[in-house]
C-alpha cells in the first residue's frame, strides 16, 4: 500500500512539472517570446516520453509544433502534427486530435494547400462541434480558421458567414476574452478590406488595435499585424503617410520577432513596397519587392501563391521601365502559379489577368489585351460584385483598349458601368477612397 501511495506521488509530481511547462510555454508565446516557449515545449515533450504518457507526449507535440510554425520552421512542424495525430488515433483523445487538425490546416494553408487546409479544419470542426456544443470557444477558433481559407479561396460569402458565425459565440461568452475577439474582427477586418469595404475595415481594424495595445505590450507581433492591416486600409484610400508610419513601425516588430527572414517580415516588406509603388516611387518598392521575393522563396519554395504576388509587383516595376517583354515573363510565370494555388476563377488570378492586358495594351496587343481584360472582369463581377474598386478600374482599362481599336460606342458603354461602379462604391464607403487601377498583389 504504501508503495502505491509513492508511486502515485511521484506520477503527480510528474504531472504537474508537466503542466507548469506547458502553462510556461504557452504564457511565453502569448508574450512573443517564441525562442523561450519551443524550449519550454520541448522539456514538457521529453518529460511526457520519458514517463510514457502518449496523450501528454502529443498535446507537448502539438504545442511544440505551433511555435516551430510561428517561427517559420514548417517541415519541422508539420512533422511533429502528423507524429501527434497519429498518437491520438492510436490512443483516443478527441479534443487533442480536433486541435492537432486545426493548427495544422492552419499551416496548410500558410503553405498555400488550400484544399488540404479546409479538410481538415471541416474534421477539427465536426469534432469540437460534437464534444463542445455548437457555442463553445474552441468551435469559434475553428470557424476564424475556416473563415481564412474560404478568403483564401475567394469565397468571401462563405468566408464571411464563417467569420460572423464566430464572432456571435465570442460576444456570448462570459467572461469574454478580448484578444479572442479581437483576433476575430482582425481576420473580418481583412475580409471586409478584400471586398473593398473600406470604412468597415478601418473600424474593426481601429477597434482590435486598441484592445490589443492595452492587453499585451505595444511591441507584440500581433500589434504590427494590425498595424499592417490598417495600413493597407489607409493605403486603398490615398491616405499615404498615414500607411507609411504604420508599416514602418510594423517591420521592425516583426524583425525582433521572428528573424529578418520570416514570412511575415516579407508581407510587411511587400506592403511598404506596394505602397511606394502607388506613391510613384518605384526605386524605393523595387528592393523590398526584392526581398520579399527571396524570403518567400526560401520559406515556401518557388511556387508558392505569396512567391506569385510579388513577382506580379515586379513586373509593375518593369512596366513602369517600359521592359514590356520582361514583365510580361513575370506576369505569366505569375499567373501559372496563381491558376495552379488558388484556382482560375479566384479574385487574385483577376488582378494579375487584368495587369497582363495593361502589359498587351502598351505593346499595341488590344485584342489579347481584351480576352485578358474581359476574363478578369467576369471573374471579379462574380466574386465581389459590381461596386468594388477592382471592377471599376479593369472596366476603365478594358474601355481603353476598345478606344484604341476604334470601338468608340463599346467604350463609352464601359466607361457608364465603371462610373456606376464608382458611385456605388461611393455611397456603400462614404469615407473611402477608390484604389488605384494598377492592382497591386500585397496579402
Amino acid at each position: 500500500m504504501a508503495l502505491a501511495l509513492l508511486i502515485c506521488s511521484v506520477s503527480s509530481a510528474q504531472d504537474q512539472t508537466l503542466a507548469q511547462l506547458l502553462a510556461t510555454g504557452q504564457q511565453l508565446q502569448s508574450q512573443g517570446r517564441y525562442a523561450e516557449a519551443e524550449t519550454s515545449f520541448q522539456s514538457a515533450f521529453n518529460q511526457a516520453q520519458a514517463s510514457s504518457q502518449p496523450i501528454a507526449m502529443a498535446r507537448s507535440l502539438n504545442y511544440l509544433a505551433l511555435v516551430k510554425q510561428i517561427r517559420g520552421d514548417y517541415s519541422s512542424a508539420d512533422q511533429l502534427y502528423t507524429s501527434a495525430r497519429q498518437i491520438c488515433e492510436k490512443h483516443p483523445a478527441p479534443l487533442d486530435l480536433a486541435s492537432i487538425l486545426l493548427n495544422q490546416a492552419r499551416l496548410c494553408g500558410a503553405r498555400g494547400q488550400l484544399d488540404q487546409a479546409e479538410a481538415l479544419c471541416r474534421r477539427s470542426l465536426e469534432i469540437h462541434r460534437s464534444q463542445l456544443g455548437e457555442q463553445h470557444p474552441s468551435v469559434a477558433d475553428t470557424l476564424d480558421t475556416l473563415g481564412w481559407i474560404r478568403l483564401r479561396l475567394g469565397r468571401y460569402p462563405e468566408a464571411e458567414s464563417a467569420y460572423l458565425e464566430s464572432l456571435a459565440i465570442r460576444q456570448k461568452v462570459k467572461p469574454s476574452n478580448e484578444l479572442d475577439l479581437a483576433g476575430t474582427l482582425n481576420d473580418l477586418a481583412f475580409l471586409h478590406f478584400s471586398m473593398g469595404r473600406y470604412a468597415e475595415a478601418e473600424k474593426s481594424y481601429q477597434k482590435v488595435l486598441a484592445i490589443r495595445q492595452r492587453v499585451i505590450r505595444a511591441g507584440h507581433p500581433d500589434v504590427a499585424e494590425t498595424m499592417l492591416g490598417l495600413a493597407e486600409v489607409y493605403r486603398a484610400q490615398r491616405q499615404w503617410s498615414k500607411a507609411e508610419r504604420f508599416l514602418i513601425e510594423a517591420i521592425p516588430i516583426l524583425e525582433k520577432a521572428f528573424g529578418p527572414d520570416h514570412a511575415r517580415v516579407a508581407n510587411a516588406c511587400n506592403n511598404l513596397g506596394v505602397l511606394y509603388y502607388d506613391e510613384g516611387r518605384p526605386d524605393d518598392a523595387n528592393p523590398l519587392f526584392s526581398r520579399a521575393l527571396a524570403i518567400y522563396e526560401k520559406v515556401f519554395g518557388k511556387d508558392h501563391a505569396q512567391v506569385a504576388d510579388v513577382l506580379s509587383n515586379l513586373a509593375l516595376i518593369q512596366a513602369g521601365k517600359h521592359a514590356y517583354h520582361e514583365a510580361e515573363d513575370l506576369y505569366a510565370r505569375a499567373l501559372a502559379i496563381k491558376e495552379k494555388t488558388v484556382g482560375p476563377d479566384h479574385p487574385e488570378v483577376a488582378a494579375m489577368l487584368n495587369n497582363l492586358g495593361q502589359i498587351y495594351s502598351f505593346e499595341g496587343r488590344y485584342a489579347d489585351a481584351e480576352k485578358l481584360y474581359a476574363r478578369a472582369l467576369d471573374i471579379w463581377e462574380r466574386a465581389l460584385g459590381p461596386a468594388h474598386p477592382d471592377v471599376a478600374g479593369c472596366l476603365m482599362n478594358y474601355a481603353a483598349a476598345l478606344r484604341k481599336t476604334h470601338r468608340k460606342k463599346e467604350a463609352v458603354q464601359l466607361e457608364a458601368r465603371a462610373k456606376e461602379s464608382i458611385a456605388m462604391h461611393d455611397r456603400d464607403n462614404p469615407n473611402g477612397g477608390l484604389v488605384d487601377w494598377h492592382e497591386l498583389q500585397h496579402k
